[in-house]
Parts: structure tokens; sequence; C-alpha cells
């Protein structure tokens, strides 16, 4: 707690004699309140003073916001066309890690890969996985 000589006279507390209830306490609280849909035309449309949106992520200047986005719908996408076809029985579950086995095996050398070219810089090309049949 500080002392009343640190704390600027506007915040200081004035006791004022209660003569509501607790009822009519508990009915009031939720009126004043402002909810985040009272902001939503702010967030979404206002720009700052140097024209620019506040909300960065909605102007998309992140360069990576829709390769990220595209990625994570591709492997949703691939994820539930795995579980149809194990629930058709198209392909069964042996299957499917043995396939899993070798493409993480070969991901992880294209990683191997990668990270020894970042270390040494034998090729100034970058290298970038190649999933497809040669």
């Amino acid at each position: 707690m500080l002392p009343e000589h640190l704390v600027p006279s506007r915040f200081h507390l004035s006791s004022s004699p209660d003569n509501t209830t607790s009822t009519d306490n508990s009915e009031n609280l939720t009126q004043g309140t402002i909810t985040l849909s009272d902001y939503e035309s702010d967030i979404l449309i206002s720009s700052a003073a140097t024209g620019q949106s506040r909300n960065m992520l909605f102007e998309e200047c992140d360069r990576h916001l829709k390769e990220r986005l595209f990625r994570a719908a591709k492997i949703e996408s691939f994820s539930r066309l795995l579980n149809s076809l194990q629930a058709e029985g198209d392909i069964n579950a042996q299957e499917l890690s043995k396939i899993l086995t070798q493409k993480t095996a070969i991901i992880n050398e294209q990683g191997n890969k990668i990270w020894l070219n970042l270390i040494t810089r034998e090729t100034s090309d970058p290298i970038f996985y190649s999933l497809e049949e040669k």
C-alpha cells in the first residue's frame, strides 16, 4: 500500500455511504460493461494515423500467412482422406504406417542435406524437399 502523499489526489477514494442493497448492485453490474462486439467495427475497419491498419493480420502484411493457412488446410484435408480410406478399408493401418515411415525417412534425409548445406555453404542454390518420384 502506498502512502497517501505519494498518490495523486484524483486517485484518493472517498468514503460514501452505501444506501443501495446488494440485489441492486448485482442487477446494475452488467449494464455498463463494454463487450468486444462494441469494438468490432473499429477493429476490422479502422486505421491508425499513418494509414496502416491497426490489425496487421487482417491486412495480410505477413507474407507467409496465406502459405501457412494453405498448408494447414492441405494437412487437414490429407488427414481426413487418410481417415476415410482407413474407415472404408481401402488401406490398412500397417500399410499406412509403412508409407509414413518411408516418407519420414526421406524427409529426414532431405532435412539433413539442407542443414548440412546451411552449415557448410557448399551450394548457394536453395535446397528444397522433393517428395515426387524421380
